[in-house]
């Protein structure tokens, strides 16, 4: 594995120099580079030829061999972009050195593997079979519960039935690591009647190496009671604040993976007893710690799944719907899931490999694999199957997979963010980045596909939002991990200890939360010159500048997890290689003024970076000279036209997203510069409100925009003039929009009149007054044809019509309508999408519940059945005193809309 990612990573790393603009390279620079190509290239063709790999003798020198050759010519890039003769020169003189050293040593390597792949084949036997296994049934991507119908019921009824305590309980589940007691917790969490019974529902995973603050702000987010300026505040105020927002409020939490008594203590003070049948649901592999939570009943023990629902949970991970495998293959089948002992983790992955082989001889080899292992305890039996799945894993993607170890353990990672790490980090082996970003998906899908990886949260259009591994594939992670060299993960036993603290090599290193002693100060950073990449994560640490002479190779520098005030470097431009940097160190401005990051695809800077009081921070002019930026993130910025930079009409043409521009600049000279953009996120402070509305009709130069987001920070309610935009041009918004969000942009209704005009919107979210006015009334000329989401958040609304006309929405697939409190109707022309498969209700009027019942006896009607209507807490929205409409002002200050 990592001899293949080592030649993966360099022939990207060559590819990104010929592509690159530096002045200094030069044509005889680009012979060289090209011959280095050739060359690594053909080596790792052969490697790919190989029937079985290379021994692991030979995989290391390979690996050496091309980190060493990427390091010397990462390490030229200074040098090109000085324009100095002499450098340039000896630039070239050193190229031509590397490449006759690396033809030799390539030379010797495909000598060997051709003799290898000559033994293989005179050495093959005949012992596979002809026969194929059917394939993986690909819609089958997450981990469902298989078995312990009896027991979920019975879960259930005791967390909702009226005739229980009024005193908040607490229910815990414990059993061995693998054994699916947070998949168990999942199906119980999402349940239809707990969704119904409790007016709040929140759910944190605590692990081994907990983390108070950030458990906190997952809790306050649930409730909505999350601030922005959270990441400052003592965890003291911010546990009163959640106490405080859960004491009226009948709630269920489930805290996932706990390890300790200690833990608990710390937790259970968050959840107050309000006498209102509050549940808490605890799962630990802990029974002494499962045991002392629970209050007052005993913990529920996980048992192994039997025979038959280990067989089935097998076929339904292993084989397509329709699928009949023959005789020959179910033996293999009782075989393997007798030896995983009813054990879901390990039975899922063991049918990850299978589903991906198609002879009876190779799924007979895994099932020996298997067998081989009996006799081991639990947990080695469960990494050594995992290691299993992790072996016949194709070269390419190992390397991906062990890159979740850079993550603390039960961290849920963002699916956006992983992906560009992956490309930063040069672990996928193709030429575009835009076709990098789009095989990293389809990588991250075939994970998922085979039980490797879980799936977290959803977008609202039924995306993967996010994701996360089990901690026992996490533990491999760091153990294969470390085997290569690959990563360092520095623990209590090893943090006085300098010399072991950052291994020589290591081209990961990993700060997590989990230090009870977190590092402060260091002796010696020697060992840091071949580290590519730095992830702090977790605690507010005061730690010294790094050396950035001990860091040039650096790729990826992600801060973003962390509260650090600690500023990672100063000097930032000699950090040439860097393609990946996300901080939220106040000096991060001052930092980018004089730097040259020529190679920096993604550039994140958190809230409390870029704001000065409520206004926007502008950015430095170099940022028009970042001529690989794809991704450009922060809370509220501005950008400085581009003609302040050069004469010349500067375009940053890889820059496919921004979030959190101003809209003051949104003019057409900036959008031209930004022309290829595809993804907008524009931020409104309150002290920049746009005195011309009409910013919005810039858009227009912006032909390959497809998702436009457009929030305003707080309320505006003492303004005259409310709205954050005009949409008086038909031919404000881009017609290539596919996805609208908007939020606190206080909009008249009758400018859905142009929104409804957009030929290809597939997602349209209005969240928090995006819209203000008593009523929506769509007309015959305006037709969401395309429409497949629609969610309505916090809008003062009370009457939403349609004409007669049933096609309205036509494709039409899912709505959500969200705390409008006042709305009295929606228009039964839903009925008219033949795709709808969901209206989701959150505190609605019974009016608006009874007709999408009607919608939905309609839909069953003509024989259309798979249309679910689902209401959350219609009764619980009348428990409360509503506010009368005089009073809204003061009601919306004080909702959870804020």
């Amino acid at each position: 594995m990592a001899a293949y990612a080592a030649l993966t990573s360099l022939l990207g790393t060559i590819d990104q120099l010929l592509q690159s603009n530096l002045s200094g390279l030069q044509e005889n620079h680009k012979r060289h580079l090209k011959s280095l190509k050739e060359k690594f290239g053909s080596l790792q063709a052969s490697f790919g030829n190989v029937d079985g790999e290379p021994t692991k003798e030979m995989q290391a020198r390979i690996k050496d061999v091309a980190r060493d050759t990427e390091d010397e010519v990462e390490s030229l890039v200074k040098q090109l972009m000085e324009q100095d003769e002499l450098l340039q020169v000896e630039s070239c003189a050193k190229l031509a050195k590397i490449s006759q050293q690396a033809t030799q040593e390539i030379d010797s390597f495909k000598e060997e593997l051709i003799k290898q792949e000559n033994n293989n084949l005179q050495g093959e036997s005949s012992s596979t079979s002809g026969s194929s296994s059917p394939r993986l049934d690909a819609s089958i991507l997450e981990n469902d519960m298989e078995g312990y119908n009896v027991e979920r019921g019975s879960m259930v009824q005791q967390l909702t039935r009226r005739s229980g305590s009024d005193q908040r309980e607490v229910f815990s589940v414990v059993g061995m690591p693998g054994i699916g007691k947070s998949t168990f917790a999942k199906t119980i969490f999402l349940h239809p009647s707990i969704r119904r019974v409790f007016h709040i529902r929140g759910w944190i995973t605590v692990s081994k190496d907990y983390d108070l603050r950030k458990m906190l702000l997952v809790l306050l987010d649930a409730i909505g009671k999350k601030d922005p300026v959270d990441a400052k505040i003592d965890i003291g105020k911010l546990a009163e604040r959640l106490k405080n927002g859960l004491k009226r409020e009948r709630y269920l939490i489930v805290v996932d993976d706990i390890w300790s008594k200690e833990a608990w203590i710390r937790i259970a003070q968050w959840f107050p007893d309000s006498g209102n049948k509050s549940r808490i649901l605890l799962t630990s592999r802990d029974k002494e710690v499962a045991e002392y939570a629970s209050f007052p009943r005993s913990c529920f023990q996980m048992r192994p799944l039997n025979t038959n629902e280990s067989q089935n949970l097998f076929y339904r991970k292993t084989f397509a719907k329709n699928d009949n495998p023959g005789s020959a293959f179910k033996e293999v089948v009782e075989e393997v899931a007798k030896n995983c002992k009813g054990l879901p983790l390990m039975i899922t992955a063991v049918a990850g490999i299978l589903s991906s082989k198609s002879t009876l001889g190779e799924w007979n080899t895994v099932a020996q694999s298997v067998s081989s292992l009996v006799n081991d305890d639990a947990y080695q039996q469960c990494l050594k199957v995992l290691a299993l799945s992790y072996n016949h894993l194709p070269s390419h993607v190992k390397a991906c997979f062990l890159h979740f170890g850079v993550f603390p353990k039960a961290h849920e990672i963002s699916v956006k963010k992983l992906i560009r790490l992956w490309v930063a980090e040069g672990l996928l082996n193709l030429k575009g980045v835009e076709e990098f970003e789009q095989v990293a998906g389809h990588l991250l899908y075939n994970l998922i596909e085979k039980s490797l990886v879980i799936i977290g949260k959803r977008s609202f259009d039924g995306k993967i939002k996010t994701c996360m591994i089990h901690d026992l594939f996490h533990d491999l992670c760091l153990e294969e991990a470390k085997s290569e060299n690959l990563l360092y993960v520095p623990s209590d036993s090893t943090i006085f200890e300098v010399q072991r603290y950052f291994p020589k090599g290591c081209r990961w290193v990993s700060v997590q939360s989990g230090l009870t002693n977190p590092p402060r100060y260091y002796n010696d950073y020697s060992t840091l010159v071949e580290t590519r990449s730095l992830y702090l994560n977790g605690r507010s640490w005061q730690i010294p500048d790094l050396r950035p002479f001990l860091f040039k190779l650096l790729r990826v520098l992600d801060l973003e997890e962390t509260s650090s005030s600690f500023s990672p470097v100063v000097m930032m431009g000699d950090l040439v290689c860097l393609r990946y940097l996300a901080v939220m160190s106040h000096r991060i401005l001052e930092d980018l003024t004089n730097s040259n990051l020529c190679n920096l695809q993604t550039l994140i800077f958190r809230r409390h970076v870029v704001y000065d009081g409520e206004r926007a921070a502008t950015l430095p002019k170099a940022i028009w000279q970042m001529s690989q930026l794809r991704h450009l993130y922060a809370a509220c910025f501005s950008l400085c036209s581009p003609r302040m930079v050069s004469v010349e009409h500067l375009v940053l043409r890889n820059l496919r997203s921004v979030s959190g521009l101003s809209p003051s600049c949104c003019t057409k000279e900036i959008f031209e510069g930004i022309k290829k953009v595809q993804k907008l996120g524009i931020l409104c402070t309150r002290k920049e409100y746009p005195r011309d509305p009409k910013w919005i009709d810039n858009l227009q130069y912006l032909p390959e925009l497809e998702e436009l987001s457009i929030a305003t920070q707080g309320y505006l309610f003492e303004r005259e003039e409310v709205e954050c935009f005009s949409l008086t041009s038909p031919d404000a918004l881009p017609l290539n929009l596919k996805k609208l969000k908007l939020s606190k942009t206080y909009l008249q209704w009758k400018y859905m009149a142009v929104i409804g005009k957009l030929p290809k919107l597939e997602v349209l979210q209005l969240k928090d007054h995006a819209f203000v006015g008593n009523e929506w009334k769509a007309t015959d000329q305006v037709r969401f044809h395309e429409l497949k989401f629609l969610l309505l958040d916090c809008l003062y609304l009370r009457n939403w019509r349609t004409t007669d006309s049933n096609d309205h929405f036509s494709s039409l697939e899912r709505v959500i309508i969200k705390g409008c409190n006042f709305l009295k109707e929606i228009p039964e022309g839903f009925a008219g999408s033949k795709n709808l498969e969901l209206i989701e209700l959150h505190k609605c009027t019974p009016s608006v519940v009874a007709i999408a019942q009607k919608i939905q006896e309609k839909h069953e009607y003509y024989g259309r059945c798979k249309l679910k209507v689902i209401d959350y807490d219609t009764a619980g929205i009348f428990e409360r005193q509503m506010p009368k409409a005089p009073q809204l002002r003061d009601y919306l200050k004080r909702s959870n809309c804020n």
